[in-house]
C-alpha cells in the first residue's frame, strides 16, 4: 500500500492532499509519531512556532479515519484553520466520497440519523434525531449517496456509490451505510457476515472509502482512487452488471 502524502494543490493558506490509508490525521492519547499534522509540520518546521489552539492537531482542519484515503485540506496557519473549519461548521464545503458496498444499493439513497457513540462499544451507532441526553440534544447526521455501478459477484451484488455527507460526524458514512444494510467492503468494524466474508475473500482489510472530490472557496479539487482500491474494482470488472 502506498504510504505517500500527495500534494493535490498547495497556495499561501493551505494545502490539499490525498492522504494514504493507514495514516492518522493528528496523534490520539497513544502519541503515534506518523500523523499528517506530523508530516505537515515536517514539511514546514517554522509553523510549529505559530499560536495553535491545539499543538496536537496541528493544521488539522477536518478529519479523515485512519483507514480512510483521499482528499482532506491542511491550514498553514492557525487564522486560517479557523476560518476553513467556519467554513465546514457552515456547510459551504462539499465532499465526495467513493465506497463499495455489499447488497444492492438502491439508485439513490438518503439517511437522516443522529451518530452517538455505543456505550457498550468502542464504536458508533445511528440514534434517532428526537433523542435527547440531558446535557443537550443529538446533533444530526446527514448522508445522501447514489449508486454508479452494481457487481454480481460470488451470488453477491456489490454496489459501488458515491457518497455526500452534508454533516461530519465520526465514522458517518460507514455508520448510515451499515444501518442501510450496505456495510462497506473491507470495514472492520461495521460489518455483517456478507461482507466480512467478502472482504476476505477480495483481500482488503480496511474500508473500501475515499475521498475523490472536495469543493471549497470556489474552488473543485480531485483525485483519484487509492491503487489498493483500484485493484479491487479491477478484480469485479468481469462481473459488472
Amino acid at each position: 500500500m502506498n504510504n505517500e502524502v500527495i500534494i493535490i494543490a498547495e497556495n499561501n493558506d493551505y494545502l490539499i492532499v490525498d492522504k494514504p490509508a493507514g495514516l492518522l490525521v493528528h496523534e490520539t492519547s497513544a502519541h503515534e509519531p506518523e500523523t499528517l499534522s506530523n508530516w505537515l509540520m515536517q514539511k514546514y518546521p517554522e509553523i510549529k512556532n505559530l499560536d495553535w489552539i491545539d499543538n496536537t492537531r496541528i493544521g488539522i482542519v477536518h478529519r479523515l479515519d485512519k483507514d480512510t484515503s483521499g482528499l482532506t485540506i491542511l491550514a498553514k496557519n492557525p487564522e486560517i484553520l479557523e476560518k476553513l473549519q467556519a467554513l465546514f461548521k457552515s456547510r459551504q464545503v462539499k465532499k465526495t466520497y467513493q465506497a463499495l458496498v455489499v447488497g444492492r444499493a438502491p439508485d439513490e439513497g438518503k439517511v437522516n440519523l443522529a451518530i452517538v457513540r455505543d456505550s457498550q462499544k468502542d464504536m458508533m451507532k445511528v440514534q434517532p434525531i428526537t433523542f435527547s441526553f440531558t446535557k443537550g440534544t443529538v446533533r444530526e447526521a446527514r448522508t445522501n449517496y447514489k449508486t454508479i455501478k452494481r457487481y454480481s459477484y460470488k451470488k453477491q451484488v456489490l454496489s459501488l456509490v458515491e457518497v455526500y455527507p452534508e454533516t461530519g460526524r465520526m465514522h458517518q458514512i460507514r455508520v448510515h451505510m451499515k444501518h442501510e444494510g450496505f456495510p462497506l467492503v473491507g470495514d472492520q468494524m461495521y460489518f455483517n457476515k456478507p461482507s466480512k466474508r467478502l472482504s476476505k475473500e477480495l483481500n482488503i482489510d480496511r474500508q473500501f472509502l475515499h475521498a475523490v472530490k472536495l469543493e471549497i472557496d470556489g474552488q473543485t479539487y480531485n483525485c483519484e482512487l487509492a491503487n489498493d482500491l483500484k485493484q479491487i474494482l479491477n478484480k469485479l470488472k468481469e462481473h459488472h452488471e
